[in-house]
């Protein structure tokens, strides 16, 4: 990313966006650091889709694309609390059982009614599952509604590893009817994280010096009341 932004090593900004033709390195737009050039998010749309045209589908129409999964369970519900999204978690004892779950969530994750509305993990390790309050933690799928910083999570549906797509589809329906996204206020949210002592490290180092340089200030002046 740094090279596609034209930056010096260790100075890449917090975000970078680019279109990219399906080789993955011919660019169909500027980098930037977001899609503010389009002015709207219809407008964007309609610029993607006029890019579609060019490029000719080389997959069957049978092909349903895999589940968009987050590395692990604690890191997708602190996505999702980034996103204001509730979770799906499937989880299988083994990973002859969590494939045969995956393959009943996988056609249902791109019906229309829920396309882009939840955010995914699954695992096979039980300990993963301690950052979800419920219950029943029996192998099947969860619906999960993320805490404010995303460290917990609250299991609002579960069906068992043996229901049908239609059960399926019911819970994550109705988990999604009944969750209830944070208002967040940029600021206060970040010092009530300090407050509670939450403070998440991502994976790769952050590296917009500014950024950094912010959350430095930020957190001597917290630490100094």
């Amino acid at each position: 990313m740094e090279n596609l932004m034209g930056v010096r090593d260790g100075t890449l900004e917090n975000t970078v966006f680019c279109l990219l033709a399906p080789d993955g390195k011919t660019r169909l737009t500027r980098p930037t650091r977001g899609p503010s050039a389009f002015r709207t998010p219809e407008n964007l749309a309609l610029q993607m889709n006029k890019m579609l045209q060019q490029y000719k589908a080389t997959v069957p129409d049978s092909f349903v694309s895999p589940i968009p999964y987050v590395d692990r369970v604690d890191l997708a519900l602190n996505v999702a609390a980034s996103d204001n999204r509730p979770l799906i978690v499937a989880f299988g004892s083994d990973e002859t059982e969590l494939a045969a779950i995956n393959s009943k969530l996988q056609p249902l994750v791109w019906e229309p009614s829920v396309i882009g509305q939840f955010m995914y993990a699954s695992t096979t390790d039980i300990a993963e599952l301690k950052v979800l309050i419920g219950k029943d933690k029996s192998p099947g799928i969860f619906v999960v509604e993320p805490d404010e910083f995303g460290v917990s999570g609250n299991i609002t549906q579960h069906v068992n590893l043996n229901a049908g797509s239609e059960d399926i589809l019911t819970a994550i329906k109705s988990g999604l009817k009944a969750f209830a996204p944070f208002t967040k206020d940029h600021r206060r949210h970040i010092s009530n994280g300090y407050t509670f002592g939450i403070e998440w490290e991502t994976v790769i180092p952050e590296s917009d010096p500014m950024s950094v340089q912010a959350k430095q200030r930020y957190k001597a002046r917290f630490e100094n009341r």
